[in-house]
């Protein structure tokens, strides 16, 4: 049975600007609530009006919910600020959502993409967090993603016959073409034939998420895409890296694929899936 729920228009400070955000709080809330995090360049409704979606979906089963814009994207306020540089917004939103919902004492980050990233990277440091959801998280480095786009896209596209008739008639433009997949190609052999065993510094962010997965003391659960380049180099990395299959592999961590969805899972029965994914998990928490 659907819960009765209210949606509220939000404002709160953070670093001296106003943040606008929508809460949905049912009449009766769990004592978990969720923190929907905005991957960018992106606001509060989301791709496809996922996240508007989502938080009605979560009101209805009796979960409370905000989503809202981080500074200086959308309605809110001030200079816009990375992905992992949006430790003060998440907390202020962590604050303003316990503040609207009465009886919610715990709140769970979940983000999409390099919202997923943040919510891994600040998850640990705010003592309410009680834990995680990370869709498609993003860790793109030059390390694993001329791997993952040699084996998943450029290898089943010029299998298909279909393929090579544009390539040949000009409907995609072979010069960037190769020149993208020699690219790549180099990439990968260099990372083969580099020794030092040294971490290239643009995984900077990655290893913070690192630190933050081996940090955080409560449940994660981890959603991936099965059409998505994203979600092949993350599987990729947790795969291949022995720091990340071990902080994978720890008993609090649960993995979902999705069969055929894309990145932001555009179709209905994805965004269904995601929906009750989360729902069955929060309710386990």
């Amino acid at each position: 049975m659907m819960a009765a729920y209210d949606e509220q228009a939000v404002v709160f400070e953070c670093g001296g600007s106003r943040l606008v955000g929508v809460a949905a709080i049912p009449e009766v809330s769990a004592d978990v609530g969720v923190l929907i995090l905005v991957g960018g360049p992106q606001y509060r409704v989301g791709s496809h009006r996922q996240f508007t979606l989502l938080a009605r979906s979560l009101a209805e089963s009796g979960f409370a919910s905000l989503r809202f814009d981080y500074r200086g994207m959308g309605d809110s306020e001030g200079e816009k600020c990375e992905f992992d540089e949006a430790e003060d917004d998440i907390s202020s939103a962590i604050d303003t959502l316990l503040a609207s919902a009465p009886g919610v004492t715990r709140v769970v980050l979940w983000g999409l993409c390099d919202a997923a990233s943040s919510a891994l990277i600040f998850a640990y440091r705010h003592p309410r967090v009680a834990g995680v959801i990370l869709l498609n998280p993003w860790v793109h480095s030059g390390v694993y993603s001329p791997q993952v786009k040699l084996a998943h896209y450029y290898r089943p596209a010029f299998a298909k016959r279909h393929q090579w008739r544009r390539l040949l008639s000009g409907q995609i433009r072979l010069l960037p073409a190769f020149q993208e997949l020699a690219q790549d190609s180099l990439a990968l052999l260099g990372r083969f034939s580099n020794s030092s065993g040294r971490k290239s510094s643009d995984r900077s962010f990655i290893q913070l998420m690192l630190e933050g997965f081996e940090q955080f003391q409560h449940g994660i659960l981890i959603v991936l895409s099965e059409a998505d380049l994203t979600a092949r180099e993350f599987s990729t990395l947790i795969a291949h890296d022995a720091e990340w299959k071990a902080a994978t592999s720890k008993p609090a961590v649960t993995i979902k694929t999705l069969t055929g969805a894309d990145h932001t899972f555009s179709q209905k029965p994805w965004k269904d899936d995601v929906s009750r994914l989360t729902i069955e998990w929060l309710r386990q928490r």
